[in-house]
């Protein structure tokens, strides 16, 4: 474990997060995941993940508001911020998009969503994030759709959940393609990386607007699993 993982770990909470189960069978579009060796099934229906379809829908509501905040914790409106980097990182090339969100998104504070929200579970929406800080899957919510905003397509971004197997939680991450390349945006870490360095992430599913991926084998949960019934 590399000693900011360990740091950040002691500053942070742990995030867990389970795996919801879908409501339909995936389609058979299957691929291959080459940082995690493992193979994937797409699924066009997000319907089975009732904690992501709501922070969309909401965030979709934030979107449509046209006034500028002039306090960040005020309700129906823009945070300055946020349309500040939409702005900014709209004519970047991707990867400096994704390492300028990476950056301001990171400098938000960790809040359990205990003490945010009272609650258990709860996903928050990009402006409910800036407004009050958040957990690991706030982070990338945030960092997703932000990408997104700025005209990122769906085919190169999506929010990825996984076990970290150094720090022995569930954890999320966005996971960025770059000219075939696959890098990981994660609150843990202030640089964006390869995600085949980041061998201790064992993926369970990634998701986005479009739709979600499941794994299989390789570096998955499902493989790991499936060792430990051996």
């Amino acid at each position: 474990m590399s000693k900011f993982r360990f740091t950040s770990f002691t500053v942070l909470a742990m995030c867990a997060l389970a795996a919801p189960a879908p409501t339909r069978a995936a389609s058979a579009d299957h691929a291959t995941d080459a940082p995690f060796q493992a193979g994937t099934v797409f699924d066009d229906s997000t319907a089975g993940f009732p904690l992501w379809t709501d922070v969309m829908a909401r965030t979709a509501q934030e979107l449509q508001y046209t006034a500028v905040c002039i306090r960040v914790a005020e309700h129906s409106c823009v945070p300055q911020a946020w349309r500040e980097l939409i702005t900014r990182i709209g004519g970047l090339p991707l990867m400096a998009k994704l390492e300028t969100v990476n950056r301001f998104i990171n400098r938000y504070p960790y809040v359990s969503t205990w003490q945010n929200w009272h609650r258990l579970s709860y996903w928050e929406a990009p402006f409910e994030f800036l407004a009050r800080g958040g957990q690991c899957q706030d982070y990338a919510i945030a960092k997703y759709m932000a990408l997104h905003a700025a005209g990122v397509s769906d085919t190169q971004i999506r929010v990825l959940l996984v076990r970290d197997t150094d720090l022995g939680v569930d954890h999320a991450v966005v996971l960025a393609d770059v000219g075939g390349v696959s890098y990981i945006l994660d609150n843990l870490n202030p640089n964006i990386v390869p995600a085949d360095r980041d061998t201790q992430y064992r993926p369970y599913y990634a998701i986005s607007l479009s739709g979600y991926w499941t794994y299989v084998g390789g570096r998955s949960m499902v493989a790991l699993a499936n060792a430990a019934w051996r």
